[in-house]
C-alpha cells in the first residue's frame, strides 16, 4: 500500500498548491456560487483520481477500503497542522473562510473513503438472452 500513501500525498500536494495560488477565487464569502461550485467540483475530481487507480492497480474487495484509507491518511495528518497555521499557509484566503475550507476538506476525505466501498467493476452485465 505504499503506492497509495504516495498517491494520497500527491493529491494533497496538488490540492494544497491549487488553493494556495487560486483558492481566493473559490473560497470567498462575496461569491457563494463559486464556493458551492468548489464543493460540487470535488465529487468528480475524487472519482477520477481514485476509482481508475484501483482498477489499474487491480485492487478489489476489502483492499479498496485499505487503499482509500492510505490515500486519505497523509493529507489528513498534514492538514491537521495546516489548518492550525491557516493564515500563514494560505495568505490569499481570508481567515473567515477557514471553516469552509475545513468542511471542504472533510467532504473530500469522506468521498475518498467512500470510494473504498465501490465495487470492482461498473460494467453492467447483459442479462437479456438473445435468440435467433
Amino acid at each position: 500500500m505504499p503506492f497509495f500513501l504516495c498517491w494520497g500525498f500527491g493529491i494533497w500536494l496538488l490540492a494544497s498548491a491549487a488553493f494556495r495560488f487560486v483558492g481566493q477565487y473559490f473560497f470567498t464569502l462575496e461569491e457563494p456560487f463559486l464556493m458551492i461550485g468548489a464543493y460540487i467540483l470535488v465529487i468528480p475530481l475524487i472519482l477520477i483520481s481514485t476509482i481508475p487507480i484501483y482498477s489499474l492497480k487491480n485492487i478489489q474487495g476489502t483492499e479498496r477500503l485499505l487503499a482509500a484509507i492510505c490515500i486519505v491518511l497523509p493529507g489528513m495528518l498534514i492538514d491537521a497542522v495546516v489548518l492550525f497555521y491557516f493564515d500563514n499557509i494560505f495568505p490569499n484566503l481570508s481567515a473567515d473562510v477557514d471553516r469552509y475550507f475545513a468542511s471542504w476538506l472533510l467532504l473530500a476525505y469522506s468521498l475518498i473513503l467512500l470510494t473504498g466501498f465501490t465495487k470492482a467493476s461498473f460494467v453492467r452485465k447483459n442479462t437479456i438472452n438473445s435468440s435467433n
